[in-house]
């Protein structure tokens, strides 16, 4: 059994994965902002993200996930303000947080341990903040409180960028008595009594502290693996180690693992580019899991220059998956023994069995425990798709890591159909003439739609 090694963000290098604690696993990944529809660049990193939790099950140790939701923060309230009710922000967050989950069940990713929201640990974030003023890392500006980056000594390490760059560089956060230009609020009061209490005034928290505070609550202060995009590796996450070890003197995460990001058109998604492709989007026309797979075609360290083209050709792929073992192949599972961390080039430790696996299972999942090298394991199990459809018991084990740890359902499914501009304004067309009861008009075009291959419903709702 080869060592399970992952590319440190902080140390910019390949190491063996130690966890604080013999077989069990801290894991902490960034939620998402529901303000709006998730993206696939959101789909991407919940599915890498996934996969690593499901391989660590599958090594036999025990996992505590964690995922936050940011259910409050300067977006959600500019969407808020723009709906014309400020405290409408309850709302937008629990609509899109309802959809996300939705969104990533469908693309086959386990449901956390936890997923705490930021306004129901406001209690925590205060006195995390509280903690940070009494040490002298932050400091009170009226009713805000900014975290002073000058106190803490590695700030910049995970990012790899110079302090003094990022003074010369910084956006101003509005307020311009900060003591450095890279200060970043920790809290954000106001003069007019919203949001909650605190020892500076009401306000809220800003977007870094809520993570420090989270982790802290449900992990404790040092926790095995931090994830999240590449995106958020500056100045989300520096942020975050910089509170964290300010405030605890010991290190936030052992292990820093980011996915790369999705482009569209070798640009990055984004609203002003307008080039941002939903979640929602792409389900109505691919089945959720040719998504995923698509996905793990991949490295997660390897950018994805998106395309349409790129998705056929793996929706054409997965298919095969699914014919080959789908349907009456029985899942044969591996003998995993509790304590596969332990093993070492063939020694057991006491009381624990030895890995039985094929060797081809073997390669898959050596690629698997090489970084989550995702695209080599595919490319081992296509290069002996033969010789596993001939071989039961090897079917049946290679189905089982497609479907536990790879997260592919290999439920057969239809592809999905794109409403042309033709059968929209047939069905436009039919939805008036039931208005206008003209009941005729309307059953003429739903047989109309039925030629042209499209079963029309009505129901009450």
């Amino acid at each position: 059994m080869k060592k399970l090694l992952f590319t440190n963000s902080l140390t910019k290098k390949k190491e063996e994965f130690k966890p604080l604690e013999d077989g069990k696993v801290k894991l902490y990944a960034c939620g998402v902002t529901p303000y709006d529809h998730s993206h696939i660049g959101h789909g991407r990193s919940f599915v890498f993200v996934d996969t690593l939790v499901r391989l660590l099950k599958f090594l036999g140790y025990e996992v505590t996930f964690i995922r936050n939701v940011t259910d409050i923060d300067d977006k959600l309230l500019a969407k808020a303000e723009q709906a014309g009710d400020l405290m409408s922000y309850k709302s937008i967050a629990k609509k899109f947080t309802d959809l996300f989950r939705q969104e990533v069940a469908a693309l086959g990713c386990l449901e956390p341990d936890a997923e705490p929201t930021v306004t129901n640990h406001i209690d925590q974030i205060i006195s995390f903040v509280r903690g940070l003023v009494e040490k002298k890392k932050a400091y009170v500006l009226g009713h805000d409180v900014y975290f002073d980056v000058t106190s803490y000594d590695g700030y910049g390490e995970l990012s790899g960028r110079n302090l003094e760059d990022l003074q010369a560089g910084a956006r101003v956060e509005v307020n311009l008595e900060k003591k450095n230009p890279a200060d970043f609020a920790l809290w954000k009061g106001n003069d007019e009594g919203l949001f909650w209490k605190s020892d500076w005034g009401y306000g809220r928290p800003g977007w870094h502290i809520e993570c420090s505070a989270l982790a802290k609550e449900y992990l404790g202060e040092t926790i095995d693996i931090h994830c999240g995009g590449s995106d958020l590796i500056f100045p989300h996450h520096e942020n975050e180690r910089a509170q964290s070890e300010s405030l605890h003197g010991k290190p936030f995460a052992n292990y820093w693992i980011h996915n790369a990001l999705l482009n569209i058109d070798k640009k990055k998604m984004s609203k002003s580019v307008g080039n941002i492709l939903s979640l929602q989007e792409i389900f109505k026309k691919y089945d959720p899991m040719v998504l995923r797979f698509y996905f793990l075609q991949h490295q997660y360290r390897t950018p994805i220059e998106f395309s349409f083209e790129m998705l056929d050709a793996a929706q054409v792929a997965y298919k095969k998956l699914v014919g080959v073992f789908g349907g009456e192949v029985s899942i044969f599972k591996p003998l995993v023994p509790s304590a596969l961390r332990s093993f070492s080039e063939g020694e057991c430790i006491e009381g624990c069995e030895y890995l039985s696996l094929n060797p081809i299972t073997q390669q898959i999942l050596d690629a698997l425990c090489d970084d989550l090298n995702t695209p080599k394991a595919i490319g081992v199990l296509f290069e002996h798709l033969g010789k596993i459809r001939e071989n039961e018991k090897l079917a049946g084990e290679v189905k089982f890591f497609l479907q536990e740890v790879f997260g592919l359902s290999l439920e057969p499914f239809e592809e999905a159909a794109e409403i042309t501009p033709q059968i929209q304004e047939l069905l436009e067309q039919r939805e008036q003439a039931r208005k206008d009861k003209n009941w005729s008009l309307a059953d003429e075009i739903r047989d109309q739609l039925m030629v042209l291959g499209w079963e029309v419903r009505d129901e009450k709702s």
